[in-house]
């Protein structure tokens, strides 16, 4: 049974990340001190350290909570690459990822915008690179990702890196589709190529 987190603890999380990102886009996570973050959110210095050991566990625990859950969701997609027909109206799982990336777009601006983690844009191509493979090896019922052939293996790594690649510039510009429009224009770009998508003027 999994043991649930004390409200206040929860509350102090909470709390705690508010203020990081507050503070993270003035400065970078190095320049941030204990103090200032505690002193800022009305905390003590003692209840940080019952949890963390320093800023950077502290990021990396909430990085990795924020991963976790994109893994969740993007765990859910299969293998449609066989299907050359880009969505008009695209499955609630393949818009979720976007609209998961808009629900937290504060610590995405931060952390996968300009000057932000280098390590979380790997990581979450990584992940992405990855449910490809499953995927396709769910499909074909391959038991070894070494069987898959090595342009289908280029592929995935292209379309994962575009895939971040694509949220990055989503963030640039705030966001200014929605999550169902970015589903459907990464359709376009990865069954299409992007001479096919259509421009709007």
């Amino acid at each position: 049974m999994i043991e649930k987190i004390d409200r206040r603890i929860l509350r102090t999380r909470t709390l705690l990340r508010e203020v990081l990102l507050d503070l993270a886009p003035e400065k970078s996570l190095e320049n941030i001190t204990v103090k200032e973050l505690t002193d800022t959110a009305g905390l003590n210095r003692g209840t940080f350290y019952l949890h963390y050991q320093g800023i950077q566990d502290f990021y990396e625990q909430f990085k990795n909570e924020i991963l976790e859950q994109f893994h969740r969701i993007i765990k859910k997609l299969g293998h449609t690459l066989g299907n050359r027909e880009p969505f008009k109206d695209p499955p609630a799982g393949y818009v979720r990822p976007f609209e998961f990336v808009f629900e937290q777009k504060r610590f995405f601006k931060v952390f996968l915008g300009p000057g932000g983690d280098t390590d979380l844009s790997r990581q979450m191509t990584e992940l992405i690179n990855q449910q490809f493979i499953n995927a396709y090896r769910a499909e074909y019922r391959q038991t070894n990702s070494a069987d898959i052939p090595a342009k289908q293996q280029y592929l995935f790594a292209y379309l994962a890196s575009a895939y971040v690649g694509t949220i990055q510039f989503w963030i640039q510009r705030e966001f200014d589709l929605s999550p169902i429009d970015m589903a459907v224009l990464f359709s376009q770009i990865s069954r299409l190529g992007s001479a096919h998508v259509p421009i709007v003027r």
